[in-house]
């Protein structure tokens, strides 16, 4: 037989710890987590869309959990990202607000985004130039 169940019981079921915004639950406590607000992903869009346009990115991901939000660049068929834009929760800010993570590891960190763009823009530009 057929079950009804609301987008929250879903959401509850197969992510037990992100479900629910009760003064109790432990996430409220410290605070909502990071994410991307529409400018932040309007931009990053725009940057991953010239990459898809000149060959070199073929998908993407989005995540998130407590330390913040990433946006993952495939430029292969491959589990492990090009590239990843990360933005990192209040708690984790040490280092920067953002950074753009490579296969060896951090590649760039800045209090914004703009300067973490253009360095994955430049590249994305020395990738086609070569």
């Amino acid at each position: 037989m057929t079950e009804v169940v609301t987008f929250e019981q879903a959401r509850r079921r197969r992510h037990p710890k992100t479900g629910g915004t009760h003064p109790s639950h432990p996430r409220h406590a410290k605070g909502k987590a990071d994410f991307f607000n529409r400018r932040e992903l309007g931009e990053i869009l725009q940057s991953y869309s010239q990459g898809v346009i000149a060959g070199d990115w073929l998908d993407y991901a989005l995540d998130w959990n407590e330390t913040g939000v990433t946006f993952a660049i495939y430029g292969q068929v491959s589990a492990v990202p090009m590239y990843s834009v990360v933005k990192r929760g209040k708690a984790s800010r040490r280092q920067g607000a953002y950074q753009l993570l490579g296969r060896g590891g951090v590649l760039k960190s800045d209090g914004s985004l703009g300067p973490v763009l253009r360095f994955l823009d430049s590249r994305r530009t020395a990738l086609v130039k070569s």
